[in-house]
């Protein structure tokens, strides 16, 4: 594909999300929680406290602003800004929990509705939307704590119309980590919110075959990115474990594909806990990858020679 038909595709890509987004703000919003699974993610305190104090390091890079709304920032590169518009920083928030945690994790928050819920910006993407509705919904208690019904409505009303989006667009995404992040968010968002529901068993189905089709027999996927791979097993586990919660019985694609990643991403393990780094992958957020790989419960490693 040439370069000008690549941003042809991106801009039509960008429009029609646009265009999802108007029309999920104009549906019937969600109105509270079905059931609310116990926060999965793992944040760290000291990047927490590094936030608090204003210091945002995100993508490589560090803007030091203590006085700074998450969303004036300038933005050094995509990926700095898609990492703001992911929230993964609430995980880390939540790991510091205190008074001025809470404070910017709801002004941040509440920012980000008041200046892109209406289907602006860069952060609506199924992949981050994805992302942004799973930390929601985990830390809905840190975000909604001391706030009143009209914020709480307002909170809502942003996560339906988010889920309602990923239901229209999941589809385009690209096959691997982008999609699996969509899907997750979505089966979490139907699972947890009232009005919500019916999203939950095609996104459900939806998952089970990215888990048939694109990981392969020896637990990889096609990018070969160990990293990426510890990634997609954590969206697993984490739907796995929301739909435990649920109380849905797991698709068997779904059990058999952390089956299969699980003792590849093991023997891939450095002594450090650390990843081996190639195709692109780095060494993952410290302590993920053990975590990962205690929620499957699997303790083999694999032995056979590994195609990555």
């Amino acid at each position: 594909m040439s370069k000008d038909s690549s941003r042809s595709s991106a801009k039509l890509s960008t429009a029609l999300n646009r265009l999802a987004a108007a029309r999920a703000a104009r549906a019937r919003p969600a109105t509270g929680f079905v059931s609310q699974p116990e926060p999965r993610t793992i944040g760290s305190f000291a990047r927490g406290r590094q936030l608090v104090q204003g210091n945002f390091l995100f993508a490589g890079y560090l803007i030091e602003s203590p006085e700074a709304n998450i969303w004036d920032l300038p933005m050094p590169d995509a990926t700095f800004e898609e990492a703001l518009h992911g929230c993964g920083w609430l995980d880390d928030l939540a790991a510091v929990s205190d008074r001025a945690a809470r404070i910017r994790a709801q002004q941040w928050v509440f920012g980000w509705i008041d200046r892109f819920g209406g289907g602006a910006g860069p952060g609506w993407t199924p992949d981050l939307t994805g992302c942004r509705l799973i930390r929601w919904i985990n830390h809905a208690i840190l975000v909604l704590n001391g706030r009143d019904r009209a914020d709480s409505e307002r909170f809502f009303r942003a996560m339906g119309q988010q889920t309602i989006f990923l239901s229209q667009r999941w589809r385009s995404t690209s096959p691997g980590l982008p999609r699996f992040e969509a899907l997750t968010g979505l089966i979490y968002a139907g699972l947890s919110l009232t009005g919500m529901e019916a999203h939950a068993a095609p996104a459900i189905e939806a998952l089970a075959r990215e888990c048939a089709t694109r990981i392969d027999p020896e637990g990889a996927i096609a990018s070969r990115n160990p990293q990426e791979l510890l990634e997609v097993l954590t969206l697993l586990n984490w739907a796995k474990e929301a739909l435990d919660v649920a109380g849905r019985t797991p698709p068997g694609a779904l059990l058999d594909a952390i089956a299969r990643i699980a003792p590849t991403l093991r023997a891939l393990r450095h002594s450090d806990g650390g990843l081996a780094r190639f195709h692109g992958g780095g060494r993952g957020l410290e302590g993920r990858l053990d975590a990962a790989l205690s929620a499957t419960g699997i303790r083999g490693v694999r032995r056979e020679p590994m195609a990555l």
